[in-house]
């Protein structure tokens, strides 16, 4: 049995950020976290992993480095809140997206192949992919980002079967729809500079969106 959304979703929320029945010096403490996070992922975006330190963080984010470093102690603390941030919220923003879908659009128009790219788009995927890049040469991230990314993936395999209902009914091929869709979909963001033209962009999300269709009907075996 699956959980609820909301189970799910809780366990991907990074600890210590819930405001809610907290009192106003751990209501500001959790402001100055998130004030850090957001400061990290802007870094992560803009300057790459081996020029965002704790100091720079602390610049972006209008606060001391003691403030910094009283909530982080270390930059590999940092950066595991950091992934477990940006899991957070690239989780709730894809699905609130796809919950605002009709059935025709989800079903039928495959709205969600165009959701997902918007996905891949945002600076919280931006985040995540300098420090994807970045682990795989350096050891101490890697361990910091393989076990999280991997149960990042677990959950939202289940939470994206959940959204999609019309798969239920044969999970092999929604995995292999997913494996297609996250593999084609992020070798296409990889490129995108490359492939400077905007069409060609879009008929190979096209093509991914017919491919993916036909897989869930049978046309395509899985």
């Amino acid at each position: 049995m699956r959980e609820s959304p909301t189970m799910a979703l809780a366990q991907l929320e990074p600890e210590g950020l819930d405001a809610e029945g907290q009192n106003w010096q751990q209501r500001k403490s959790i402001q100055t976290r998130l004030a850090i996070l957001e400061a990290a992922i802007d870094c992560l975006q803009e300057h790459g992993f081996a020029r965002t330190t704790t100091q720079l963080i602390a610049q972006m984010a209008g606060i001391s480095r003691g403030a910094m470093l009283h909530h982080y102690a270390t930059k590999q603390e940092l950066i595991a809140s950091v992934l477990e941030y940006t899991f957070f919220k690239r989780m709730e923003n894809f699905l609130a997206a796809i919950r605002t879908l009709s059935e025709d659009e989800r079903v039928d128009r495959n709205a969600g192949i165009e959701i997902y790219w918007e996905s891949l788009l945002t600076r919280e995927f931006g985040a995540y992919l300098e420090l994807m890049v970045a682990a795989r040469t350096d050891s101490e991230l890697r361990e910091v980002f393989l076990p999280k990314a991997r149960h990042y993936e677990r959950i939202e395999r289940a939470e994206v079967a959940r959204a999609f209902p019309e798969w239920q009914d044969d999970p092999d091929a929604y995995d292999l729809a997913m494996d297609f869709c996250i593999s084609a979909m992020q070798g296409l963001l990889f490129n995108r500079e490359i492939w400077e033209d905007r069409d060609r962009r879009i008929r190979l999300r096209r093509f991914i969106s017919t491919a993916i269709v036909m897989l869930r009907s049978g046309a395509l075996a899985a």
